[in-house]
């Protein structure tokens, strides 16, 4: 709403990062370079791809079913930040059509998150207000937090000013999976039957002999990867008159990646305006448009690097194509489809292209008639049309030869209205001063969907649907008649705010907002919800308490509020969807999710006590907060109960939750110097959770499908334990909880039943922020702490029971598995011990029967250097001498240059899905992802 309020008045916790930081830290999509700087916040990339989503949750996950992502706000202004979603629901929905991608929803490909389109050299603040109390005003579409940003704004009288900055990055991937090399393909410690058809003998599993000595191994992990590069160019326009002022931006940014043919360029331009028209009346508009082209190969389930690692060591990947066709090099099948790609063919052929073309208009009205009454309105309209497809070449091992290729081709529009008007009146009489605040807000969103996929290629090098056989084209529901599936949210609300204070230490608020939305019944479509706080400033209250000067600055805060989260649109409803196999004529039946006509919104109630303290003049500065979350009638989405309702899944306010965490910052100005200065900032995180109640049909656990990308275990939800649980097979145990061994083998039994295995949950985290001057120079640099927190290792896994991971090195050890003998005396006084030897070497099955419990490391940590910035700027006695320079720097960025885990994999920040996929999601899940990757940044910045 573009309101602002002095820091002493908010009785809740709020922390904003100056634009010149996250412009300093080099990162294109902007939302990256938060994690770290704000308490309670968590960002996590999907991967280490250009133009790679990024998912941003604020104080831990308060929705097991719906988005948890904050609500985006630029200059007043509510900014779309949808990623896509390819789950279909029968075709209904706004995902994709193929096998493919409904097999595997969010886990073969990525799609950047919108709010990455805004330019991050026109950030000038953004602010987070992390609990629903900061965001009652915002409407449910807050209920997760909201993101205020404030962009970069010339004052009247202005001179012309002309500002140009540039950056060159280089980037490499130095962190891997250990993988072995030392064994040929084979099985049971004998290489594979002699080839009679010229390929080579065996397959892509390694449980064969060792490879003879001498052999010429070649590293096709440094022969896949390539050193990536990228540039960006900014450019600003200043000008202004008495009573006007104009600001024209733009930017370019051109990405090459780390991994063949995956490269990303985004223009964009931005052009405001502010003008004070009288004395009572200013307004002030923009309009941007950002163009972006995105092409990526596949990554996850059957991507690129699955199958490097995977790849014959004594075979160079290089050599990946036969002929001038692009047809595969086959190495130990006749079959195209039966050999894995070869990692450059896959990242070659097998790829996908999003295209975006967006415009972003806002308006601004301020005016005040007299001296205490001020009428503000923001206005603002957001559209895009986006375009891509997911190319699957007919050789792919992803599909059979019969399926002759796989293609999706997407259309997708977004049409976003949203307008605040407020009136506020304010008034001190004596020692109290007050103020009291009415508005209205209307929202009206549209998303459309137009998406087709089909197989069978005409030719193997088309990217449009007309390359495919019409007959074997799926369509989405609308897209049958030629129209877009659509999702549309409109919204009207009305709200109160109410202030007052004593003077100036004593400060009560209190709002109220009714709110009515479209995605929800009749009967349940107004609902309201409170928030109150108060903030006591205890120095003002107490001088005396600041005569030693040890405790400078004493601020006690807490608020109460409550918040709803809508349900998806249509999801209130049950829709019918084609039925072909019940009729030869065109005929219809309902899908098999029961969508609810009784649905409510979710409901959120949250108490937060803290305060802010500054010592020895000001030296430290400290922010404390505890937040309690009680969320009830969570909506659980596609939950089975009985077949009796003639559904599978099921849709229901059903569940309950409740998230709590501590919040620290801990500003130090060390050293204060006139050429010297030192400044430390310290952002403490501790959040955690419990699920208190789930759908009574549920007996045990509600997953979240998405999830489950490998094997058995997904982000499963248990009664009494936390949202951060990962669920899957294990070994089966006695009641002492030794292992139980099969007495035939003599290798453990699984408990093929999915229980609580691990928890993602970190138990804290903490981001430290250096920041040094000297002279003309200055540095800074962010380190990045978590503790705690179990990590589902699905590429080593996989590899595993490929026999290529390092868990497989030591084969040739004869070993005696602890734990009891299955033989009906394990729960016994007296159970039998197993003394069973086993060869993993002549035993395959050691280490391809291993359930998920022995690939989910417990408690990963991490420490990464983040970003580091040097600076140095020209001294003024050289820049007076070039005519019409006003301020010239260089600088050298580096991000992610150092870290140090216990992580076996090569990244632990990951993200087994994408940022469209909703509840908890997949962080904490590793399958195939590329890690992020190192990068220095060097470039200049000049002012004319």
């Amino acid at each position: 709403m573009d309101i602002k309020r002095k820091p002493r008045e908010l009785g809740y916790s709020v922390q904003t990062v100056k634009g010149k930081d996250i412009q300093e830290t080099q990162r294109d999509n902007f939302v990256n370079s938060l994690q770290g700087r704000v308490s309670g916040l968590t960002v996590t990339p999907t991967t280490g791809l250009a133009g790679a989503s990024s998912s941003i949750v604020l104080r831990g996950f308060n929705s097991l079913s719906l988005s948890n992502q904050p609500l985006f706000v630029v200059d007043g202004v509510i900014m779309d930040n949808q990623t896509i979603d390819e789950n279909n629901n029968g075709g209904a929905a706004l995902g994709l059509t193929s096998s493919l991608t409904q097999n595997n929803p969010n886990r073969t490909n990525d799609y950047t998150n919108r709010i990455a389109d805004l330019n991050p050299n026109d950030i000038e603040s953004v602010t987070v207000l992390k609990g629903p109390e900061a965001t009652a005003l915002y409407g449910s579409q807050a209920s997760s937090g909201a993101i205020i940003i404030s962009t970069k704004k010339i004052k009247t009288g202005a001179k012309l000013g002309v500002t140009y900055d540039n950056s060159f990055r280089f980037q490499e991937v130095n962190r891997f999976p250990q993988v072995n090399n030392d064994f040929a393909p084979g099985s049971g410690g004998a290489v594979a039957a002699p080839s009679t058809n010229g390929l080579l003998s065996g397959n892509f599993t390694y449980f064969g002999p060792a490879y003879p000595s001498g052999l010429q191994k070649f590293d096709n992990v440094k022969s896949f990867f390539k050193t990536g590069f990228s540039q960006t160019h900014n450019i600003g326009l200043d000008f202004g008159t008495k009573k006007s002022s104009f600001r024209f931006s733009g930017s370019f940014f051109d990405q090459d990646g780390v991994i063949p043919n995956n490269t990303y360029k985004k223009a964009s331009f931005r052009l405001s305006n502010y003008t004070k028209v009288t004395k009572n009346l200013d307004f002030s508009a923009s309009l941007s448009y950002t163009n972006s082209i995105n092409n990526k190969p596949v990554r996850g389930a059957g991507g690129y690097l699955l199958d490097l690692y995977v790849w014959p060591v004594d075979n160079d990947i290089r050599n990946y194509v036969a002929d001038s066709k692009g047809n595969k090099i086959l190495l130990y099948n006749t079959n195209y489809n039966a050999d894995i790609d070869n990692p450059i063919w896959n990242a070659k052929y097998n790829k996908s292209q999003d295209l975006i073309s967006r415009w972003v208009a806002t308006l601004g009205v301020n005016y005040n008639p007299f001296s205490w009454l001020n009428i503000a309105g923001r206005f603002g309209y957001d559209t895009y049309n986006s375009n891509g497809y997911l190319f699957i070449h007919p050789e792919s091992y992803l599909l059979s030869a019969a399926t002759g290729g796989s293609l999706d081709n997407y259309w997708r529009n977004y049409y976003g209205y949203n307008h605040t008007i407020t009136a506020t009146a304010k008034k001190t009489i004596g020692n109290w001063s007050g103020s009291l605040m009415g508005g209205t807000m209307w929202q009206d969103y549209q998303t459309q969907m137009y998406a087709i996929s089909g197989t069978n290629f005409t030719d193997s090098v088309r990217t449009d649907s007309s390359n495919t056989r019409p007959n074997t084209r799926l369509r989405l529901q609308r897209a049958l008649t030629g129209q877009y599936n659509l999702s549309t949210i409109r919204e009207i609300a009305y709200f109160g705010q109410a202030t007052l204070s004593y003077k100036n230490f004593l400060y009560f608020q209190y709002s109220h907002r009714f709110e009515s939305a479209s995605t929800l019944p009749a009967q349940n479509r107004n609902y309201n919800y409170p928030a109150g706080s108060v903030s006591l400033i205890l120095t003002d209250l107490f001088p005396s308490i600041k005569s030693n000067n040890f405790l400078n600055y004493a601020k006690l805060r807490t608020s109460l509020a409550s918040t709803a989260r809508l349900n998806d649109p249509y999801s209130n409803q049950s829709y019918f969807v084609p039925n072909y196999s019940s009729s030869n004529i065109q005929a219809y039946s309902y899908y098999y999710t029961n969508n609810n006509p009784n649905l409510m919104p979710e409901r959120q109630h949250t108490y937060e006590v803290g305060g802010e303290f500054k010592f020895f003049r000001n030296i430290f500065s400290l922010d404390a907060a505890y937040y309690n979350t009680l969320c009830l009638n969570q909506i659980s989405e596609n939950f089975r109960a009985s077949y009796g309702t003639g559904y599978v899944l099921n849709t229901q306010n059903a569940a309950s939750l409740r998230n709590q965490g501590v919040e620290l910052s801990l500003d130090v100005n060390a050293i204060n110097k006139k050429d010297f200065g030192w400044n430390i900032h310290f952002n403490f995180n501790k959040m955690w959770s419990k699920v208190i109640d789930l759908p009574k049909s549920i007996t045990s656990e509600y997953y979240l499908a998405d999830t489950w990308i490998y094997g058995n275990a997904r982000g499963g939800l248990i009664r009494g334990f936390s949202t951060g649980t990962i669920t899957g097979y294990g070994y089966l145990r006695n009641n002492q909880g030794k292992i139980l061994i099969t007495p035939s083998t003599g290798l453990p039994v699984v408990d093929a039943n999915f229980l609580v295995r691990g928890d993602r949950t970190p138990n804290f985290t903490l981001g430290t922020l250096n920041s040094f001057r000297y002279k003309n120079w200055s540095l800074n640099f962010l380190w990045d702490l978590k503790i705690g927190g179990d990590i589902f290792n699905a590429t080593e896994e996989y590899l595993t029971y490929q026999g290529k991971s390092q868990k497989t090195a030591d084969r040739k050890l004869t070993r005696v598995i602890q734990g009891v003998l299955n033989d009906g005396y394990q729960n016994t006084a007296n159970p039998t011990k197993n003394t069973i030897a086993i060869t993993p070497y002549f035993l395959n099955s050691y280490y391809t029967s291993m359930p998920e419990e022995e690939f989910i490391q417990k408690n990963v940590n991490w420490f990464r250097l983040r970003d580091i910035t040097l600076n140095y700027y020209l001294p003024n006695s050289v820049i007076n001498r070039v005519k019409g320079l006003k301020g010239l720097s260089v600088f050298a960025t580096g991000n992610d240059l150092i870290l140090i885990t216990n992580y076996r994999g090569s990244d632990p920040a990951v993200n087994g899905v994408t940022a469209g996929s909703k509840g908890v999601g997949g962080y904490g899940f590793d399958y195939g992802n590329l890690p992020t990757p190192m990068s220095v940044n060097f470039g200049l910045r000049a002012n004319f």
